[in-house]
C-alpha cells in the first residue's frame, strides 16, 4: 500500500546551459545579479543555481523534500520517468527534487512563483497529487478552473495554467519560473537588447504584470511584477 507524499514545496530554480560565462553576461545585465560559485544574488541574496549542461538550455524548477526517494517513487507511479534527481513528467514537463533543498526567498530579481503550464489540466492536477501532494483548487471567484492554485498543507504554493490560443504554441509545457521586477516592460526591452526574445508581451493578469521570454540561449522565463499584497 502507498501513501500520498508529503507535500513538496517549489523551492528555488537551476539554469542549465551550454555556455555559462554568457548566460552569466546575460542576467548579470537583466536583472543585476552577481555571483560566487555557481551561485547567482540578486542584492546579496541567493536567488538561482547555474549548472553547466547541454544545449538547449532550460530553467529547472527544484521542489524541496524531506525524503527525495519517496517522491521519486511516488512520480515513478504516476507515470513519471526518472533520470537521477530530474523527474519527467507523463505530460512533458520536468522538474528536480532534492532533499533538504535551501528554499529561495521571494523577492526583487528572485522566483516569487511557479506555475505549471498545459494543455492537459485534468490530467496535470492529477499527476502533482499523486507525486508531489499538490492540491488543485479554483481561486474565489474564478469563473471556471482553466487556472488553479495548487497547495501543501492548505497553503498555496505554485499553479497550474491551462496554456489557451496562441500562447500554447508560444510557451512549452512545464514549471514557469516567474522572476520579480520593478518593471517588466522595461525588462523586456532590455532583454531584447541583450540578445534574448519576447515570447509574451507586458500585459496585466490578477496576479500583476508580466511578460514572457527567452534567454539568448533559449531558457524561457516569466518576469512579473506582483501586486501588492
Amino acid at each position: 500500500m502507498h501513501t500520498t507524499p508529503t507535500p513538496a514545496v517549489p523551492g528555488g530554480v537551476e539554469l542549465v546551459s551550454a555556455d555559462l560565462d554568457a548566460s552569466r553576461a546575460f542576467y548579470a545585465d537583466l536583472l543585476g545579479w552577481t555571483y560566487a560559485g555557481s551561485t547567482a544574488f540578486a542584492d546579496g541574496v541567493p536567488a538561482a543555481e547555474l549548472r553547466s549542461g547541454g544545449a538547449p538550455a532550460r530553467w529547472w524548477t527544484v521542489f524541496a523534500v524531506d525524503d527525495s526517494g519517496a517522491v521519486s517513487a511516488a512520480a515513478a507511479r504516476a507515470g513519471a520517468r526518472l533520470d537521477g534527481d530530474d523527474v519527467h513528467d507523463p505530460l512533458g514537463g520536468s522538474f528536480r527534487v532534492r532533499a533538504g533543498a535551501h528554499v529561495v526567498a521571494p523577492g526583487p530579481g528572485r522566483p516569487c512563483w511557479y506555475e505549471y503550464m498545459t494543455t492537459a489540466p485534468d490530467a496535470a492536477d492529477r499527476f502533482h497529487a499523486d507525486a508531489l501532494g499538490l492540491r488543485a483548487s479554483a481561486p474565489p471567484g474564478a469563473p471556471d478552473d482553466s487556472y488553479v492554485l495548487l497547495s501543501a498543507a492548505g497553503r498555496p504554493v505554485a499553479g497550474r495554467l491551462l496554456l489557451p490560443l496562441p500562447l500554447d504554441t508560444l510557451l512549452p509545457t512545464g514549471w514557469m519560473v516567474y522572476l520579480a521586477v520593478a518593471d517588466p516592460d522595461g525588462v523586456a526591452a532590455q532583454a531584447g537588447r541583450l540578445g534574448g526574445r519576447l515570447l509574451v508581451p507586458p500585459r496585466d493578469v490578477p496576479t500583476g504584470r508580466v511578460a514572457a521570454l527567452a534567454d539568448p540561449a533559449g531558457a524561457v522565463f516569466t518576469v512579473i511584477r506582483p501586486v501588492p499584497a
